[in-house]
């Protein structure tokens, strides 16, 4: 009969022996602005105000994409606030911008760095907002559905996006400041996972991985370093590294999302001693699965789980069950629908 999928979910986190790997299909897809769309929202910049309130959101969009059933194959389908938002970077004060033609919402730079020490998370609204969908989502679905933390970039990304296009060139002009500026976001972000985390209810004991998908025995930090793949490894390890290691030091597990174009850092990220896995995405335009399994395997023997997303043929996914060790293995399929 083999493993039952709630003990292969958590055998997945310790790498534990395991007689398959686990795997499933987004049912979200990659196109995450729809619900917003639908409830009316046009083409600018999106102000706090301009958000629909969270209750808007239950029938339009979560019990439409819920459809009765919280598994997609092997993986869970989480209930989230919609991870259109850029929360992490509108929580530290950029704008935010809609674009209907990209079908993406995006982060605006400030026109004046704010003093982070200063931030005040009790009354910032776009967290206050993000709480709020969280609760309102436990209210209505309780523990019949798994519901999690939403897509929350990590503290590369939100520099990037608090910098703009000088984020590269403050790096080399000015590493010192741009370090305290990682660190002040490292803290923010940990707060904010804290503070989600005391309005999302356990599951079946345990917790869901974010929009990951993978069961946990307990909370699950989830977050993504998309700028620091396009800095040097040495920069990586000068600048991010140590906030990576809070954030994964922070919680029970952590899940580390890469992009296959831009695995550059990964001999560092596979040194965060209390990093849990390590997920990556196979980029359509970048190496072929073929190419990237040397690295794929370089995961697994560094004791990482590993969690492979993207739109993969039938003989890549065939490739994953011969050339990968099915202990600690997760592939969610996605479709660009």
């Amino acid at each position: 009969m083999g493993l039952e999928l709630k003990e292969l979910h958590r055998r997945y986190w310790g790498r534990e022996p395991a007689d398959r790997l686990l795997i499933g299909e987004s049912r979200e897809g990659t196109f995450f602005l729809q619900p917003f769309l639908d409830l009316g929202i046009k083409a600018g910049p999106l102000s706090l105000a301009d958000v629909p309130e969270p209750e808007a959101f239950i029938e339009t969009y979560f019990r439409r994409m819920l459809r009765g059933a919280a598994l997609d194959g092997d993986l869970y389908w989480v209930l989230k606030p919609p991870r259109a938002l850029p929360w992490m970077e509108a929580i530290i004060g950029c704008g935010v911008h809609v674009s209907t033609t990209s079908l993406s919402m995006t982060a605006t730079p400030p026109d004046v760095v704010p003093d982070l020490d200063r931030l005040d998370l009790a009354t910032n609204g776009w967290l206050r907002l993000m709480t709020a969908f969280t609760r309102n989502l436990a209210q209505h679905f309780g523990d019949e559905y798994p519901a999690g933390h939403t897509l929350l970039r990590g503290p590369s990304d939100m520099l990037a996006a608090l910098l703009g296009l000088s984020f590269y060139t403050e790096l080399y002009d000015h590493p010192e400041a741009v370090k305290r500026l990682a660190r002040q976001c490292t803290d923010i972000w940990i707060q904010v996972l804290r503070t989600q985390y005391r309005q999302i209810p356990s599951y079946q004991g345990g917790h869901v991985a974010g929009t990951m998908g993978v069961w946990a025995p307990g909370p699950v930090a989830v977050y993504q370093e998309d700028a620091a793949g396009f800095i040097s490894e040495s920069m990586y390890r000068e600048v991010f590294w140590d906030c990576d290691r809070a954030i994964a030091e922070a919680f029970p597990y952590s899940l580390l999302h890469l992009h296959s174009a831009s695995l550059r850092m990964l001999p560092a990220v596979l040194e965060i001693p209390s990093l849990t896995a390590v997920n990556v995405v196979v980029d359509p335009l970048g190496p072929t699965l073929l190419e990237l399994l040397p690295d794929l395997q370089r995961i697994q023997a560094a004791g990482k789980a590993l969690h492979l997303h993207g739109d993969l043929s039938a003989g890549d996914v065939q490739r994953v069950r011969t050339d990968l060790s099915p202990d600690g293995l997760c592939l969610s399929l996605v479709r660009d629908r």
